[in-house]
């Protein structure tokens, strides 16, 4: 039903020797399912690094190079797909396999590797890509101006967000995207309590008084969805719009 192919559910299942046996049989290794996916995004999502190695081995690095940057339907590559769940051994082996410039690629929105990985709250990740491509990766924005820091906000991942505080200072949790959203914008929408005493403690009040573009501020967000706990919180700071 999801168009999966053979070569796909071995590659997900990680039987590196199936996936031999089909490709010398004539498996398309561009073949996608419904969702644009490929056999590579199967096997990296699963961790198996095997799969890639034996299609590296039989097919040559360039031939895997080409195989690993197809997106899917989002825009995906492997190395975003990899990110996004955490799996730190799949993207050593991709940036040694294919280079660092794979780790930079953005998807249809604009976002990198390192904001899927602060959406799923991915610290080894996060280390990794600082540690490989650099902090400016850490500071890279979406088509929309979404920061990595944005990112982890709206997932409501406090320990991501520390790490970008940490690393690439406090101007991050202050930035806004193209709609005038901030961190703590999030955080009150989301009724992210931790993560909005978080964000008053490394910026101030005044990051939790912002307005969006439409006039939107903390304490409105946090109404809308009945979160007395964040209004009450900024009413202790003096904020009651």
């Amino acid at each position: 039903e999801d168009g999966r192919a053979a070569l796909h559910v071995a590659a997900m299942l990680g039987r590196a020797g199936s996936v031999k046996e089909l490709i010398e049989a004539g498996a398309d290794l561009k073949a996608r399912d419904k969702k644009g996916k490929t056999f590579g995004h199967w096997a990296v999502e699963a961790g198996h690094v095997e799969v890639l190695k034996s299609v590296e081995a039989q097919c040559g690095k360039e031939k895997l190079k080409e195989f690993v940057r197809e997106k899917n339907n989002d825009g995906l590559t492997c190395a975003h797909a990899a990110s996004a769940v955490g799996q730190v051994d799949v993207l050593r082996y991709l940036k040694e396999a294919c280079g660092e410039e794979l780790l930079r690629e953005k998807n249809n929105d604009g976002e990198t590797c390192a904001h899927g990985a602060c959406a799923g709250g991915q610290l080894k990740v996060l280390r990794y890509l600082k540690a490989t491509c650099g902090e400016g990766l850490l500071k890279e924005k979406s088509s929309e101006g979404k920061t990595c820091a944005l990112t982890a906000s709206l997932g409501g991942q406090l320990e991501a967000l520390r790490y970008l505080g940490e690393t690439c200072g406090k101007e991050l949790l202050a930035e806004k995207d193209d709609d005038g959203m901030t961190c703590a914008h999030a955080a009150s929408e989301g009724g992210h309590l931790d993560m909005l005493r978080y964000l008053q403690e490394m910026c101030g009040e005044e990051l939790l008084r912002e307005k969006d573009k439409h006039g939107f501020t903390c304490a409105q967000r946090a109404s809308w969805g009945g979160l007395l706990g964040i209004v009450d919180y900024l009413k202790s700071l003096g904020i009651n719009e």
